[in-house]
């Protein structure tokens, strides 16, 4: 068996730091918590939350802002 090679390189800015808001629906179903991923798209999480709502889950939004990277093509 061959060892894996680890190779080193020289990093070079392939992002620039950002800001975004993303949005997170956390939902209750038999006392367990589940939540869906985070989106930047708050329509598609309120719309996600309804859904819940419809089925009979007690939901919340969570709104966070982090810092990302924006790729370089991004301006």
């Amino acid at each position: 068996m061959k060892d894996i090679e680890i190779k080193s390189t020289n990093a070079v800015e392939v992002a620039l730091p950002g800001r975004i808001t993303l949005y997170c629906c956390i939902y209750w179903q038999h006392g367990m918590m589940f939540s869906n991923g985070p989106s930047i798209n708050k329509q598609s999480i309120e719309s996600y939350a309804y859904g819940m709502r419809i089925h009979g889950h007690e939901c919340q939004i969570y709104k966070f802002d982090i810092d990302a990277p924006k790729m370089g093509g991004d301006k």
